[in-house]
């Protein structure tokens, strides 16, 4: 197995490493409201939502993770906030899709990696990982067909 780019290996599990950049300049942003709204407009409001927003974005960026462990056979992932931890056995895993937001059929504003997976005869999805261009999407799915070789067939 080559050296994976987009994840870090522990034994027989592999997690996916953060894309700290984009989160880095949207709080840094937002933090710059929030500073802005502290100094220009003391009496508003804007600045505590702008703080607010900041710390719920931090927040997210720290609990969001991707592990594959091939030792119980299972993708462990959990984006964002609001939505729980999902598991996803590799045998239900049916398949990857990258889908592509275009703002104007030109600009691209995010890239998202989905798995496509069956509990029970029902049809699921989970979200990956999201960047604002193909290419790293496309690196870390790589990563993952590379991780999981013979186990997953589509």
């Amino acid at each position: 197995m080559k050296k994976l780019k987009n994840f870090k290996q522990t034994g027989n599990q592999y997690k996916l490493t953060s894309s700290n950049s984009f989160n880095a300049i949207l709080c840094s942003c937002f933090l710059m409201l929030s500073v802005f709204g502290f100094i220009k407009i003391p009496d508003s409001s804007f600045k505590w939502w702008m703080l607010g927003i900041t710390i719920l974005l931090i927040l997210s960026a720290l609990v969001s993770y991707c592990i594959i462990d091939m030792d119980k056979k299972e993708i462990r992932i959990r984006m964002g906030l609001i939505k729980g931890p999902k598991i996803i056995p590799i045998a239900n895993l049916e398949g990857f899709i990258i889908y592509k937001i275009k703002q104007l059929g030109i600009i691209t504003i995010n890239v998202s990696l989905i798995a496509n997976y069956t509990i029970n005869g029902k049809k699921h999805e989970a979200g990956i990982a999201q960047r604002l261009f193909t290419r790293p999407i496309q690196s870390i799915l790589n990563d993952i067909e590379e991780i999981l070789g013979d186990e997953y067939k589509r």
